[in-house]
């Protein structure tokens, strides 16, 4: 093992990881810790029987088919769902998230501890620049997923979108809409995904730089010569 060169934090390679391990935090974190509610109020027919408010927390992974509410409303007992299942786009858009920040971590240690190794054997930096395309391919579709799935979960979270078709809302005179939730963690949660691809598709450049792909187009640049090769 060589010693710790903090050195390459310098270079944009070594730089755009450390982005890159918090940009992968804050966006996953948005997601998973997500939290908000929406609701609607039941207004009896019989006015003397007052009304209901019925509220539904909205938190990760999203699976609003999966809940199973019962509310009493005007003398009456009710059971029902709501629709929509939304987890297979978060659980995809935290799982890239999760990726990218263990190999940015992973590949910080590497080049600190083992950067003679990167430097004289060429198959590290193959192998980096490949899985940091493939990390970089996950973080555009996991976006692009995610920003549907939000759109998705923003219109299941508007009562207006559904109130007038549930039975509770059928059987007694009106259902109003209150509140149908605050999502600006949700959209920070998207710009947080499509920078990090940003950021992953930036770094190829600087990592294709040190393969042997680039230094036999480059032979120059390989060589050295004391110089530094343009950016």
């Amino acid at each position: 093992m060589d010693h710790m060169d903090t050195n390459i934090l310098k270079e944009p390679r070594g730089f755009l990881r450390v982005l890159q391990f918090v940009f992968a935090i804050c966006a996953f974190a948005t997601t998973t810790n997500f939290g908000s509610s929406f609701s609607f109020l039941v207004k009896c027919k019989n006015e003397t029987m007052g009304t209901t408010k019925i509220t539904q927390n909205i938190e990760y992974p999203f699976r609003f088919d999966h809940i199973i509410v019962e509310e009493k409303a005007c003398g009456n007992s009710y059971t029902f769902s709501y629709f929509g299942d939304y987890s297979s786009d978060a659980e995809f858009f935290v799982a890239a998230g999760v990726l990218a920040m263990l190999y940015s971590l992973a590949s910080l240690g590497f080049y600190c501890f083992f950067g003679g190794n990167y430097q004289t054997n060429k198959t590290f930096p193959l192998v980096d620049f490949l899985i940091t395309m493939v990390i970089a391919v996950f973080w555009l579709s996991g976006s692009a997923a995610w920003a549907s799935g939000v759109s998705a979960v923003k219109y299941v979270s508007d009562p207006n979108s559904w109130i007038k078709t549930m039975e509770i809302c059928m059987k007694n005179g009106d259902c109003t809409a209150v509140f149908a939730g605050n999502f600006a963690g949700l959209n920070i949660s998207i710009i947080f995904g499509f920078l990090n691809f940003f950021l992953w598709t930036v770094n190829l450049w600087f990592l294709y730089k040190e393969t042997s792909w680039f230094q036999q187009d480059n032979p120059a640049s390989a060589a050295g010569a004391g110089g530094v090769s343009p950016i």
